[in-house]
């Protein structure tokens, strides 16, 4: 088995395009469970498995006999092109074969069909033997670290599904490699056999129910991380649906005349205009004569800066009604947004306060357009 210690990340790592933590959302969205029925990927990763994990691993003629038993026991994880990125194998023991193993009277080696709990019982399961989680050497998809992160949660999606409630299981691994042993131990597990007492020359390592939580917690915990990227990258794009909008709502109260804007602005605006001419050669700057693209050179404090300009604000007085309050609503959006924009640790008063601005913009804005509509 091998497996990959788990990576404390830090918030920052989060969000931030090109981390870890970033690099396994993208790739979670990529991945899936191969069909349980595929013999090809499966007889392939028996052959990594005796090519690189254990020469005396079952061979697949009788491998083959277990998965007829219980297809659950061998489950390939396969990117978009149908590659291989890595497996787990599985196995639901019954009761006594599971005490046999935990006693040393019983390994991996002397495992046969006999001792694993049919397809058709999988309800009644209580005790999970993890005898693989390997990666394939050749799969370049993904990063190596990204792989193992990925592989480690698609095993947790699958416990859940099949296993749940997966606290109340008793598990057995044994620790063949060094990483492995480390991410048994910082799971709860405890080693009951050591190498020198099986056939199988690895000390096998138990995790009762009673335990079981501390290792749900650790994958949990990655978990809620992805979940929060995932929160946060709506949120942007939330905010930035207003900002579109305000655009329209801007340029829509000024006749579309750039003229109309305040001169600070219309001189910021400006500048973004003639740099952005030239660093680009094929930009073409007369086509932001018009407010509307005019205002794309405008940034979210920009646009309230206008809306709440002294000579124009009696145009949107009707639209947003109090300054005060709007002004308000602009700082919380702005705050969140540009921790967003920048890759900056996102605060939980400044998550709530910002979501809160979006709320009250979405409304606001929805209202006026429900309002013109009719």
């Amino acid at each position: 088995m091998i497996w990959t210690p788990w990576k404390r990340l830090s918030s920052d790592e989060v969000t931030t395009p090109g981390s870890v933590l970033f690099a396994i959302s993208h790739a979670l969205e990529k991945v899936r469970r191969a069909p349980s029925e595929d013999e090809s990927l499966a007889a392939f990763a028996n052959k990594i498995v005796r090519r690189n994990l254990d020469k005396r691993a079952i061979t697949y003629k009788d491998y083959k006999k277990w998965r007829k038993t219980n297809p659950l026991v061998f489950t390939a994880i396969v990117d978009e092109d149908d590659e291989l990125i890595g497996f787990f194998d599985i196995f639901p023991l019954k009761p006594q074969s599971a005490e046999d193993m935990i006693a040393g009277r019983l390994t991996e080696h002397s495992l046969t069909t006999e001792h694993i709990l049919p397809v058709e019982q999988t309800a009644s399961v209580t005790h999970l033997h993890i005898a693989t989680i390997l990666l394939n050497p050749r799969q370049r998809s993904l990063a190596p670290i990204v792989a193992k992160e990925v592989l480690l949660l698609k095993m947790k999606e699958f416990l859940v599904q099949y296993y749940s409630p997966i606290e109340s299981l008793t598990y057995t691994a044994f620790a063949q490699t060094r990483p492995g042993e480390i991410l048994l131990k910082r799971c709860g597990f405890t080693m009951v056999v050591p190498a020198d007492e099986n056939d199988q020359n690895w000390p096998l390592y138990v995790l009762r129910p009673g335990e079981a939580a501390r290792a749900a917690f650790r994958f949990d915990h990655a978990d809620q991380r992805l979940t929060r990227k995932a929160d946060l990258k709506t949120l942007d794009t939330r905010i930035e649906e207003i900002e579109l909008t305000l655009r329209l709502v801007i340029a829509s109260a000024l006749d579309g005349d750039p003229r109309k804007l305040p001169s600070h602005i219309n001189q910021r605006a400006d500048e973004r205009l003639e740099s952005a001419a030239t660093k680009n050669a094929a930009f073409d700057p007369f086509r932001f004569r018009m407010l509307p693209e005019k205002l794309e050179f405008c940034d979210l404090r920009d646009l309230e800066a206008i809306i709440l300009n002294k000579t124009l604000w009696p145009t949107f007085r009707s639209r947003f009604l109090n300054q005060d309050t709007l002004a308000n609503k602009f700082s919380q959006i702005a705050e969140l947004r540009n921790g967003l924009r920048h890759s900056r640790t996102v605060d939980e008063v400044s998550l709530k306060e910002g979501e809160a601005g979006i709320i009250w913009f979405e409304k606001v804005l929805l209202n006026q357009r429900d309002r013109g509509a009719h």
